[in-house]
């Protein structure tokens, strides 16, 4: 059983590594570690030297350029825990991160235990937050086979870099990436755990601390488009109006109801 000074301790060691990632990534803005640029680059660095030099172990990235950390156990059914070190542009310090670093105190400790019945997985996602092109959750939507890989091919990013340009660039191929999922369905695992910040106000709401997830929702982008047609407003009676705004506006009431 672990003790409260043990557990203290592993909290100091994550918020240690959260505040020296925040360092070494962001500015008084935020985390600047948005998928695939250089930033990013060193934040994985930065994890990598972590996970060499605390626990030597390697990073094993997969086909959709997604980090994998793997500390065997005696079988190998397997734990996987994962987030990702992506963010928004002046992003928190907390999003995404938290995951991740905590994970790698779960390796921390389980790497001093004597006794490992089970493999433990840490998995950094790749380009969670879909900032620098659009598209959210390409590793974790490769890896889980939901993603088409002519829906990102041709995205551009502000620079005019196309995301087959940017994968490329990051040692990821995109005619392969998908492959990412026949290597995940590889893995016999066992149960998923993922630490993440509340973004919302419920919890705080419920006055609680923390709150166990019991569902989740998939993501959807549609751009849809009114058209209306001009007509002078004084003749034009309201019934053989054709006003675009009205129309979107009733729209948007139908959605939320």
């Amino acid at each position: 059983m672990s003790t409260t000074p043990e557990l203290s301790a592993s909290a100091q060691r994550v918020i240690a590594d959260l505040k020296e990632l925040a360092a070494l990534t962001g500015d008084a803005n935020g985390a600047q570690r948005v998928a695939w640029g250089p930033v990013w680059r060193t934040a994985r660095e930065w994890f990598r030297s972590k996970v060499e030099k605390e626990l030597g172990l390697t990073i094993q990235p997969d086909s959709a350029g997604n980090n994998h950390v793997v500390l065997p156990g005696a079988s190998d059914a397997t734990v996987i825990v994962a987030s990702h070190l992506d963010s928004v542009p002046n992003g928190g310090w907390l999003d995404g991160c938290l995951g991740v670093l905590a994970g790698l105190e779960a390796l921390r400790r389980y790497t001093a235990q004597k006794e490992r019945k089970a493999t433990l997985r840490l998995i950094d996602w790749a380009d969670e937050e879909g900032a620098r092109f659009g598209r959210s959750l390409v590793g974790s939507g490769a890896a889980g086979g939901s993603l088409n890989i002519e829906d990102i091919r041709n995205l551009k990013d502000r620079q005019g870099v196309t995301q087959a340009e940017a994968l490329k660039e990051n040692g990821v191929n995109i005619e392969t990436m998908l492959h990412a999922h026949r290597e995940l369905k590889q893995i016999k695992a066992k149960a998923y755990l993922e630490l993440h910040i509340e973004q919302g106000p419920v919890l705080e709401a419920m006055n609680k601390s923390t709150g166990v997830v019991l569902g989740t929702f998939g993501v959807e982008r549609h751009m849809l488009k009114f058209i209306g047609q001009a007509a002078h407003s004084g003749s034009t009676p309201i019934p053989m109006r054709r006003d675009a705004f009205l129309a979107a506006a009733q729209f948007a009431l139908e959605v939320r109801q």
